[in-house]
This record gives C-alpha cells, sequence and structure tokens, in this order.
C-alpha cells in the first residue's frame, strides 16, 4: 500500500508538471499578429494630441481599433492549427490508472491454485501509448496548414490597409466639414452686419424694403448651411474618435500636412506594382495554394494508415503480474469506404475550381479599381488646378460688385449673387483639395502600398501647410473673410 501511494503522489506531481507546462501566455500569443500590423505589443494610452495630424490618427487607429485584432486572432488560430497538424506525427500518451474490485468467492469451489486468475481487487497505473499516421495525407495537411496561415496573414495586411484608408477618408471629410464652417461663419458674420446696417438704411429712407427682405433671406440659407456643415464635422468627428479607439477627440484640431506628389507612375506600372503588392491578391493566391493541396490530402486517404499502439505499467497488481508491457503494429489499407474518400476528392477539386475563380475575377477586378483610382486622381488634380481659378474669378468679381454696389451702379441682388458664387467657388476650391488627398491615399491602397511603411512616410515626410497663396487679399469694403 505504501509503494501505491508513493506511485500516486509520482503520478500527480506529473500530472501538476503537465498542467504547468500548458499555461499560455497570451501577451506573447498577441504579439504574433500585433508585430505583422507594427502596433505596439501593449497598446499605449489612448490619449489624443492638441493637434491631431493624420500620421498620428492613422497610427492610432493601427494600434487601437479591434477589428484588426481580430483578424489577427484569426491568423493566430491558423498558427495554431498548423502546430495542430504537425502534432499528427506524434503519439499521444496517457495515464490512467485503475481500481478494480469485485464480490469476493469461496475459492473452495476451485481447484487449488486457480483462484489466482479470479482477482477480486488490483490497482493498475498504466501508460498506453497511441500513433495513428498517414504520411502521405498528414503532411499534405501541414503544409496546407502553413499556406492558409500565409492567407491569413494577407488577409490581416488588406484589412489594416482597408481601415487606414476609411481613417484617412473620415479625417479628411471632418476637414472639409470643418473649412466650410469657418468659411460659412465668417460670412454670416458679415451678412448679419450688412442686414444691420441696411435695417438702419431703411429707417433713414435711404434702402429700399426689398434689399433688407433680399439679405435677410440670403443670411437665413447661410445659417442653414452652418447648421448642416456644423452637423457634418460632429458625426465625422465621432466616426474618427470611433476608428481610432478613442471616446472622443475632445477638442482636438485637425491639421492637414499631407500633399500629394505630383507625379506617378504610368497605368500598366501601376498595375504590375498592384498585383505585387495587393494583400488580397496575395490571399487568393495562397487560398489556391491550400485547395491544391487539399485536393493532394483528399487523394492521400487511399494510401494506408499505420497504427502503433504501446502500453506499459508505472505499477501493476493484475493477473499476469509479471507481463509490463505490450504492442501493437496495425496497418489500414482501405478498401471499400462506401464512397466517402471519392466524394472528399470531389469536394476537394470544386474547392480548387472555386478558387482560382475567385483569384481571376480578383485579378480582373484589380485592373477596374486601379483604372478608376487613377482617373479619379488624375481628375481630382485638374480639379483643384480648374477650383483655384474659379475662385479667383468669383472673388474679382465679388469685389467688382461690391465697389459698384457703393457707386450706386448694380443692386444688392448683384452683390448677393456674386458672394454666393464666390462662397460656392471657395468651397469647391477647399474640398478638392482635400479629395485630391484621398484620391491618392485611395491610389495607394488600390496599389497594396497603403501600409504601416507609408504612416511612417507621412510622420517623417510631412510639409508645412500650404497657404492659398494664389487667393486675393479680402475686401476692406465688404469684409468678407475666408
Amino acid at each position: 500500500m505504501k509503494s501505491i501511494k508513493h506511485h500516486l503522489v509520482a503520478a500527480l506531481c506529473g500530472g501538476m508538471c503537465l498542467l504547468i507546462s500548458g499555461c499560455i501566455n497570451q501577451t506573447e500569443e498577441v504579439n504574433h499578429y500585433r508585430a505583422i500590423t507594427h502596433a505596439y505589443p501593449q497598446p499605449l494610452p489612448r490619449k489624443v494630441p492638441a493637434v491631431l495630424t493624420l500620421a498620428t490618427a492613422l497610427k492610432m487607429a493601427n494600434d487601437n481599433n479591434e477589428s484588426l485584432a481580430i483578424a489577427g486572432e484569426n491568423y493566430l488560430q491558423a498558427l495554431i492549427a498548423k502546430d495542430r497538424a504537425f502534432a499528427n506525427f506524434f503519439p499521444t500518451v496517457g495515464l490512467a490508472p485503475t481500481d478494480y474490485q469485485r464480490q469476493g468467492f469461496n475459492e473452495a469451489t476451485f481447484p487449488h491454485g486457480f483462484g489466482q486468475f479470479f482477482q477480486t481487487h488490483y490497482f493498475d497505473a498504466p501508460i498506453a501509448a497511441q500513433l495513428n499516421v498517414n504520411v502521405l495525407r498528414d503532411s499534405m495537411a501541414i503544409s496546407a496548414a502553413g499556406s492558409f496561415t500565409g492567407e491569413q496573414k494577407s488577409l490581416l495586411l488588406n484589412l489594416q490597409s482597408s481601415l487606414l484608408l476609411e481613417t484617412a477618408q473620415t479625417y479628411y471629410a471632418v476637414l472639409s466639414a470643418s473649412r466650410a464652417t469657418r468659411v460659412l461663419m465668417q460670412t454670416l458674420h458679415v451678412q448679419h452686419a450688412t442686414v444691420a446696417s441696411e435695417l438702419r438704411k431703411e429707417k433713414a429712407g435711404i434702402a429700399l424694403r426689398l434689399t433688407v427682405l433680399q439679405d435677410q433671406a440670403d443670411t437665413a440659407r447661410t445659417q442653414v448651411q452652418l447648421t448642416n456643415a456644423q452637423n457634418q464635422v460632429q458625426r465625422g468627428r465621432a466616426t474618427l474618435a470611433f476608428l481610432i479607439g478613442v471616446n472622443s477627440l475632445g477638442h482636438a484640431r485637425l491639421e492637414n500636412l499631407f500633399q500629394p506628389p505630383s507625379h506617378i507612375p504610368s497605368l500598366p506600372k501601376i498595375y504590375r506594382i498592384a498585383l505585387l503588392h495587393r494583400q488580397d491578391f496575395r490571399a487568393d493566391a495562397d487560398a489556391v495554394v491550400v485547395a491544391k493541396k487539399r485536393v493532394t490530402a483528399a487523394i492521400a486517404e487511399y494510401f494506408p494508415t499505420v497504427s502503433i499502439n504501446f502500453d506499459t505499467f508505472l505499477y501493476k497488481e493484475s493477473f499476469p503480474s509479471d507481463s509490463w508491457w505490450n504492442g501493437l503494429f496495425t496497418v489500414n489499407i482501405p478498401i471499400f469506404e462506401g464512397g466517402m474518400i471519392y466524394n472528399d476528392i470531389r469536394k476537394a477539386y470544386s474547392q480548387l475550381r472555386q478558387a482560382l475563380l475567385e483569384q481571376e475575377m480578383l485579378r480582373r477586378k484589380i485592373r477596374e479599381q486601379v483604372r478608376i483610382a487613377l482617373s479619379d486622381w488624375q481628375t481630382s488634380s485638374e480639379l483643384v488646378a480648374d477650383a483655384r481659378t474659379e475662385m479667383q474669378a468669383t472673388r474679382a468679381a465679388f469685389d467688382q460688385a461690391g465697389h459698384s454696389f457703393n457707386a450706386g451702379l448694380t443692386t444688392n441682388l448683384d452683390v448677393i449673387t456674386a458672394q454666393d458664387q464666390y462662397l460656392a467657388a471657395n468651397l469647391t476650391y477647399q474640398q478638392a483639395r482635400y479629395t485630391k488627398c484621398i484620391d491618392m491615399l485611395n491610389l495607394l491602397r488600390q496599389c497594396g502600398r497603403l501600409t504601416y511603411a507609408t504612416i511612417s512616410h507621412l510622420a517623417t515626410h510631412a510639409p508645412a501647410p500650404v497657404a492659398d497663396r494664389h487667393r486675393p487679399a479680402p475686401n476692406k469694403t465688404t469684409k468678407v473673410v475666408d
């Protein structure tokens, strides 16, 4: 009995060692995918700086957005599946202590010594090892799991690129709405002063009631536009806060420091760059490889499966007490499986054809997306120049209308019309500048180049903000500031 207890203590210690070895370092697990996205191993405090640049917003979205972490867990699970597939080449070992008890019997009714074959109690502590291997099938399963891991990694990086683009689009939407808000507030201030001036003139009998009503209607319309712009700012800032993983942007000021390059490669070269760097195209290529290896693994089910079973004992009391191990070697050759293997192969070939079709469709989709993105960027570049020219012309017309009105050569309606045209042209120009930035980032996204390296480049090569050097000075008579 003392020996049994010693063995039980030894078994318990072994079990504790196995339990301790099974503890998981979760920080190290998370770092598997955080290293790929270049996120911090441990998330930094989510504090929004006073000036939130585009590079900082993209970095915060990369570090804090949960969607990337969710996709990263998919990649981690693929790594685990690969290790699990490799474990098929290792035996399983188990300890199964057995305490057998049965009711006693009268040995006098049996021949002398025969009672040793009918034990009423015994305690065994067997160790059982088992191994089942189909070499070709299991090796293909390991290889397919490795390719699937590469697919999940590419999908993670593709999601990262999509998240960065969405963050940039929201960032510039807020900038555009904020710019419109400032212009409309300044315009509204001038319009209120104009209405007050016309009311005084009306009381003095030197202004028409129609002029006052026109000014009031124009002021009310500007107020409606301002309310809508302010709402767009609030909505955009809330969305941007969600994307970068904070509760609120607070009073952080957004500042545009990104100036798109003037020259880009030709369409054929951009298309080749996209096929080389697009992560979703890499993921589809890996999916094709996985499907091919699964076809081979399905065919390998026709190959023999080798099973090895080996049992020994740490402690034994059962009959025969002098037999301490046994082994069994089995080779299973499939002859009739009821069509299961055949249908597994059919399914694997169907999945392979499906993966090839998806890859070809994505190839054509990339060509379309690159062509559209390039066209959008070229168009927005032209629109910036056109909008600047329009803004200068409407500004000059507005100034001239103000001088003419003061000289009594035009009506107040002419001044209001010129002001509205200048306001619309100014907003169009500012929005065109932001649209050009977004279109460039979208072109980078379609080429597969909107990555963490892009964030680093934006942070280290951001030029100073470009002022509107072509904008004429405000007219002192009208006091309109843009």
